[in-house]
């Protein structure tokens, strides 16, 4: 008798003990997801990149943003997601505003995203530019002139809008509605631009175009294959896929700025933001003083690992994203 009420005790024991644990695990994984989720994707700075705030209120728990993805303009910050479309930050209210877009815009494959006073410009993989006036009232198509229709990103010249595409660089006629290009080749992957000392420079899959003086062009990098490049008034920056560069003064000859940054990992984006340049890595933000060749890192308030694969200024703000907010694959809400 005493035995089988040792075993009935036992069971119950350990059916508790079982229990708990059961219950113990899915707080855990409540908790692991209350913080995963909480994670922000875009992040503001005020204090010129010193320390970031998480700026994610209103966008969706699962949300993708592609290079290019963010844009500013005098008087607004815009996020283009590939899942849910545009939204334009709201400062009154510290939120993002979803913006309407068309269902053909979502799956065209959303990417490169540009505003320009009261129009908000679209790029999609497959379908090519659309364009609203309304904030998305009403889009219209704007591919006119386009001989490719992978939009790669948009860039801003002296208030003349140009587009990066899977076969070169045009620049936009806001007249005739028409796109002009200004260099290409086929299957010339252009995946930025940017106009240093009067003269545009491509960084292509083919390396980097510069134009002359006479508006002809030439490969002044054919050994690199670059994914982006910028400049500011004394610099132009290059980003291959392993290694950040800096030119010479004339922009022909090339060295390596990547003392400070993670090896071998290329550098999303660069930007001077006063007295300070910024580079977007694989593991957060890094920034350098002006005449100093080293980089380090200024990431606090940032995730741990927070790749940042797009950077912008709006006037005393930095403003960041990476590319993805969503769950662990392996939780589901229900858990």
């Amino acid at each position: 008798m005493i035995r089988i009420f040792l075993i009935i005790f036992t069971t119950l024991i350990l059916n508790f003990c079982n229990s708990q644990k059961s219950s113990d695990s899915k707080a855990n994984d409540i908790d692991s997801l209350s913080k995963e989720v909480s994670k922000g994707i875009i992040y503001f700075s005020f204090d010129n990149g010193l320390s970031w705030i998480n700026s994610s209120n209103g966008l969706p728990e699962r949300i993708t943003i592609g290079l290019g993805g963010i844009d500013t303009s005098n008087q607004f910050i815009g996020v283009a997601t590939k899942d849910n479309g545009v939204y334009i930050y709201n400062f009154e209210n510290k939120i993002w505003d979803s913006i309407q877009t068309d269902k053909q815009i979502i799956e065209g494959n959303i990417g490169a995203l540009s505003i320009i006073d009261n129009e908000i410009f679209v790029g999609t993989q497959f379908k090519g530019i659309f364009y609203t006036t309304d904030n998305g009232k009403n889009w219209k198509n704007l591919n006119n002139g386009l001989t490719n229709l992978t939009i790669r990103r948009f860039c801003k010249f002296n208030n003349v809008l140009y587009v990066c595409t899977n076969d070169g660089f045009y620049s936009f006629n806001k007249i005739s509605d028409n796109w002009t290009l200004e260099f290409g080749q086929n299957s010339l992957q252009t995946n930025g631009a940017t106009l240093y000392k009067g003269s545009f420079y491509l960084a292509t899959n083919h390396g980097i175009f510069s134009q002359q003086t006479d508006k002809s062009w030439i490969n002044s990098s054919p050994q690199f294959s670059m994914h982006n490049i910028s400049s500011d008034t004394n610099q132009l920056y290059a980003m291959s896929y392993n290694e950040l560069l800096l030119s010479s003064a004339d922009g022909k000859t090339w060295q390596s700025l990547q003392n400070g940054l993670p090896k071998d990992l290329y550098t999303f984006n660069v930007l001077q933001h006063y007295d300070l340049t910024f580079a977007g890595q694989w593991d957060g933000i890094y920034r350098r003083t002006n005449g100093n060749n080293l980089w380090e890192l200024s990431s606090k308030g940032l995730p741990t690992k927070f790749a940042v694969t797009n950077l912008k200024a709006f006037n005393d703000i930095l403003v960041i994203s990476t590319s993805e907010r969503k769950m662990k694959e392996v939780m589901t809400k229900e858990k």
